[in-house]
Order: C-alpha cells, then sequence, then structure tokens
C-alpha cells in the first residue's frame, strides 16, 4: 500500500491546513457523515482513556453510516515499532482509512501510519495539548521516549474533528500545556524570522498570524483555563482550542521552511534524555524552553520577568525546579549538548553552542526561588487495582463538586 516517495513534503511545497476542521459540540455523535466521504472501513487507533472519551458516540456514527470499524489500543510512543504494528493492523483488515484519537503521541503515530499506507487519515483530538491533529509531521521517538525524528507527510489530515465538551472534561494541565505550545510559534518565530533577510510571503504570513495568536493568548488563554476548571464550554473556549490546534499547526505549516524550531523546540528535545521528563506535557516543557531560549537571546529582564509571571498565572512554573526534575551540571551539560545538536537550534539567528544553553540554563535555575512543583501522579500509575478506579473516580467527583459549592460556583 505504501507508495515511493518522489518529493520531500517539508521542501518541495508548502502545506498549510487539514483538508477539513470542524470544532463543535457534540460534532463526534455525527463524525460517521463526515468520515464516510473518505471511507467505509476503519481503523480507529487511540489509547484507553482517548477512547473512553469518545468511543461510544464515534462507534455509534459510524453504524449508522455503514462504516466497518475494528480498534487498536495505543499504548507507549510514537516510535516506528507502534507506527509499524498500526499499519499492519491496517493492511489486515483492509481499512481504507485510519481514524486517531487521543493526543499528540497517538495522534502522530496513526498519521505516519496513514501515510506509510497511503490511506486518509482523520484526526480526533481528546485534549488541546498540541497542534498535532492538524499538521503534516509526526515527531518520531525511540521506545523509551527519546526523541529521534521529525517526518514529514505529502499532505496534512484530511479531516479534524474537535468537540469542546470532551476537551472541557479533560484534565486542564493538557490546555495550559497547549496554550504554552503555542505560543513557541510567536517567541520561535520572530527570533528566527530577525534572521531572515528576504522573507517569502509564506513566512511573512506565519510571523504576522503568530503576532496574533500570541496577543489573543495573551487576552483569552486564562479564562479558557478557568472554563475548563469548571468543566464548561464558552465562545473563549472554542477559541482558544481553535488557536492551539488550528491556527497553531498552519503558521507551522506555513513556516515549516524557515520559522519552524527554535531554541524552546531544541531544549524539548534535549529533556528526553531525562526518563522522569517523558511523562511530562510537551508544552510544558517547551514553555519551559521558551525562558531557556529568552535568557540566551539576552533579552530585556523585564520581557522575561513579564514572560515567566503570565507562565505562572498557567500554573507553570518554568524551571527544572519548576518541572520537578532532578538536576546536576552533568545533567544541563547533557541537556545543552542534545539541543545544541538539533536542527531546531540551526534556525537561530545565530550561532548556538552547547555552553551557551547551558549557561542560560544555569541562569534560570539560579533565579528561580521555587524549590519544586509536585504534579498529579496519574492513578494508572499508583499501583492501584483498576477494580478501584471507579469508586476513587467517584469520590473525586463528589470531593470536586464540595469545592465548587463552597466557592459558589454551583448552588
Amino acid at each position: 500500500m505504501h507508495q515511493k516517495r518522489i518529493l520531500e513534503p517539508n521542501t518541495a511545497y508548502v502545506q498549510t491546513a487539514p483538508v477539513q476542521y470542524v470544532n463543535c459540540e457534540r460534532i463526534i455523535y455525527e463524525g460517521g457523515k463526515y468520515i464516510s466521504q473518505w471511507g467505509n472501513r476503519a481503523l480507529i487507533s487511540g489509547g484507553k482513556r482517548a477512547l473512553q472519551a469518545v468511543e461510544k458516540q464515534l462507534i455509534d456514527s459510524l453504524k449508522k453510516s455503514k462504516i466497518y470499524w475494528e480498534k487498536h489500543l495505543f499504548t507507549g510512543e510514537c516510535c516506528d515499532e507502534n507506527i509499524s504494528f498500526i499499519k499492519s493492523k491496517v493492511e489486515s483488515i483492509k481499512a481504507n482509512i485510519l481514524i486517531g484519537v487521543g493526543g499528540g503521541k497517538a495522534l502522530d503515530a496513526a498519521k505516519a501510519a496513514a501515510e506509510e499506507c497511503n490511506i486518509p487519515i482523520i484526526c480526533i483530538p481528546t485534549i488541546a495539548a498540541t497542534c498535532a491533529a492538524t499538521t503534516a509531521l509526526s515527531v518520531i521517538y525511540s521506545r523509551e521516549g527519546v526523541f529521534k525524528r521529525a517526518f514529514f507527510m505529502t499532505t496534512g489530515p484530511n479531516l479534524v474533528l474537535v468537540d469542546p465538551n470532551v476537551i472541557a472534561n479533560a484534565p486542564v494541565i493538557y490546555l495550559e500545556a497547549g496554550i504554552l505550545d503555542s505560543l513557541a510559534k510567536w517567541y520561535e518565530g520572530i527570533a528566527v524570522f530577525q534572521g531572515i533577510e528576504n522573507p517569502d510571503i509564506y513566512t511573512s504570513s506565519a510571523i504576522c498570524l503568530a503576532k496574533m495568536l500570541n496577543k489573543q493568548m495573551q487576552e483569552k488563554a486564562m479564562r479558557a483555563v478557568n472554563l475548563v476548571k469548571e468543566h464548561r464550554v464558552e465562545e473563549t473556549l472554542l477559541h482558544v482550542i481553535d488557536l492551539i490546534v488550528y491556527l497553531t499547526g498552519v503558521i507551522q505549516s506555513m513556516g515549516q521552511k524557515t520559522l519552524r524550531g527554535g531554541i524552546a523546540h531544541a531544549i524539548n528535545n534535549g529533556l528526553t534524555i531525562l526518563k522522569e521528563s517523558h511523562d511530562l506535557p510537551h508544552g510544558m516543557k517547551v514553555g519551559y524552553g521558551i525562558i531557556v531560549q529568552l535568557i540566551l537571546e539576552k533579552l530585556p529582564k523585564k520581557q522575561v520577568k513579564d514572560t515567566v509571571s503570565f507562565f505562572r498565572k498557567l500554573d507553570f512554573e518554568p524551571s527544572l525546579k519548576g518541572l520537578n526534575l532532578a538536576f546536576n551540571r552533568d545533567v544541563i551539560v547533557r541537556i545543552a549538548e542534545k539541543a545544541a545538536n538539533d536542527p531546531y537550534t540551526g534556525k537561530m539567528p545565530f550561532p548556538v553552542k552547547a555552553e551557551m544553553i547551558a549557561a542560560a540554563i544555569e541562569e534560570l535555575e539560579e533565579n528561580t526561588k521555587v524549590k519544586s512543583v509536585k504534579y498529579a501522579i496519574p492513578i494508572r500509575k499508583c499501583g492501584l487495582d483498576e477494580k478501584s478506579y471507579p469508586f476513587i473516580s467517584r469520590w473525586l467527583d463528589v470531593t470536586k463538586s464540595i469545592l465548587l459549592f463552597a466557592r459558589g460556583i454551583i448552588l
């Protein structure tokens, strides 16, 4: 099913967006109508929690549209082994469409497998933590979670279905991470743009969109975060979801040859050498990388301070201490060396060496007063019997209701 490439997608032409994109409440219930335009035999690939969030309404809609389906439970990393396994499942059931469900890793693996099989890919993000659902790109890691390479597709996803109710009921940390990841398009983009002598129309458009994204995030991000904390959907949340999932993907695609990348994403890739970082949302590591980049650029302290202040409003402390990652001089050097050798670093308008990155990391840590931030441990990693999950979930719901009642949010 795989077709040999003649052109390199990341250099031969410009890609801008998925073919179809919908962000609408209860859209999954109508998903079969949209998906049937692309095929009638589907493999659904997604993580356990992601599938639990949308499986019933998705499968009901597929049945109504007479689409045959089978399910694959995705686990682990977006790695070559997982991509090959999904591809083999597609071939074994003779699927002519692949439906990816979940976050960045699950969607990236599904996109890469669909590309290898030369069939349409439908993306259903269950968290708004990255723009993975809308881009013609998958980030490939090793089975152990260490960054390996970027894999470019011949075209963007065929269809993206986003239900804001699903996003609103996911843990708020993912929305916060998505906000941070999207902001990198401005901070990295403006740094790289300054080194481009004659930017083309695509590059110029991408930086203008990134500037708009940054402005609107400053205005609307906090309201969207509060809505998700309360599991409510309003127009502001839909707007911020579009900024994260859709517009960030468009900016990345339009600036792919020139603006895509910078120190922030190189730092994210550098952090993958630390096993402890693998469970942290991608956007949090990118957000940390943004501050390292601002320090490395030697920008005015007020600008750095204002950015850190905004990040803290998002309940994010941008430092290794804040990420609760243990470190010493050797760890910092290893992170810096991997980041310095990352292709994204080469986009910067000046030469960047590992010593410069290490110095910026150390400066950030020296100026960070917080000792550490304890992020929540997923229930699945607490060693509990799965039979106890319903009781714990019910207990958490009751506790949450009591807290909301105490704050006067519900009466």
